[in-house]
């Protein structure tokens, strides 16, 4: 990252080292005392060898520091390497239109497993969810965070384990209300003439919740309604004209069903309409083959590249304290 340093770093430690050999010759004979008749001990092996480990030694310790200060100028100039990392973003966008009337309460509980494995079998897909009864509410916009998703569908799963009072106290202790509160708030408005279980509402407004639905449709656009069909009151919008939506803004709907749905032949004419199909709750593969399904809707693969910069000092560190010890170890050893 900054090369500089090495450029002005190498050669300063080339001086310091020419410098410090000059030095240590003129020194020679500084500290030390001349012997008169020293021929004998000079021709001994052992005083030779003593000389010869000297003077490795003191070559020794010199370049190990200079070795060190290399090093560590290395280090300075901070290495690093760069890699691009190429993901692949599917060209698809998913909405969960959950029923949260009291009719759904044990079926939501399955459907949130059955989702929740959905969710995993993902690969960079957009994925949202909205909740209904008598209006529809956003939980979730479109999103690639699955994790968050998944917390959302726990948060759903133990408000209707709360509404069926299956934690014991049921939903009246101030918590446990709080908790199941998360899929009633928004969804209910209190009156009497607003009717339940709206899903053409719930549907249509799913719809509208998709970004530039009306500008944009390069993008693959699907919808997972679960319901079971049981409507009270009279809706803004009938199932039919929220499938026929679909079909204008070209998203398919597929179906979670439980095993029992009101008027079940016209609500598998809505949803084959959208060019969906409608999958049992009930059956074991439901969320690998809702997978595959969505799999099989026509998208285009939008490959992201990105540069990943990466420091690596960790190996320059090691070298300048392998270094600093042998320098000590045989500075230690001349005692210089």
């Amino acid at each position: 990252m900054h090369p500089y340093v090495i450029y002005i770093g190498i050669p300063i430690i080339l001086v310091l080292s020419i410098v410090t050999f000059s030095f240590r010759r003129k020194k020679k004979y500084k500290d030390g005392k001349k012997v008169a008749n020293s021929e004998f001990i000079e021709n001994t092996s052992y005083f030779k060898w003593r000389i010869v480990e000297y003077r490795i030694c003191k070559v020794v310790s010199v370049v190990s520091l200079a070795l060190a200060m290399s090093f560590l100028t290395g280090a300075l100039a901070r290495p690093y390497k760069t890699s691009e990392n190429i993901t692949e973003i599917r060209n698809r966008d998913i909405f969960l239109c959950l029923d949260t009337s009291g009719s759904m309460t044990e079926v939501d509980l399955q459907v949130c497993e059955k989702m929740r494995e959905v969710v995993k079998g993902l690969k960079g897909e957009r994925f949202g969810i909205t909740i209904f009864n008598c209006q529809t509410v956003t939980l979730v916009p479109l999103t690639t965070d699955y994790d968050y998703v998944i917390e959302v569908l726990d948060q759903i799963e133990e408000a209707c384990r709360i509404a069926l009072g299956e934690y014991g106290e049921g939903y009246y202790s101030e918590e446990d209300y709080a908790k199941y509160k998360f899929i009633e708030d928004g969804t209910i408005t209190y009156d009497y003439d607003s009717g339940s279980s709206l899903i053409g509402d719930g549907l249509a407004s799913t719809v509208f919740q998709f970004p530039d639905i009306k500008e944009d449709d390069s993008r693959t656009r699907v919808i997972v309604l679960c319901t079971d069909n049981e409507l009270f009151g009279q809706p803004f919008v009938e199932l039919s004209e929220a499938a026929e939506l679909c079909v204008k803004y070209k998203i398919k709907v597929f179906a979670a069903a439980p095993e029992y749905v009101v008027d079940y032949d016209e609500y598998k004419r809505c949803v084959v309409s959208t060019g969906g199909q409608i999958f049992t709750l009930n059956s074991d593969s439901v969320a690998k083959d809702m997978v595959r399904a969505i799999d099989n809707t026509e998208t285009s693969v939008l490959l992201k590249s990105e540069t990943v910069t990466t420091e690596y000092p960790e190996k320059l560190v090691a070298l300048i304290a392998i270094c600093l010890f042998v320098h000590f170890l045989v500075s230690r050893r001349i005692k210089l």
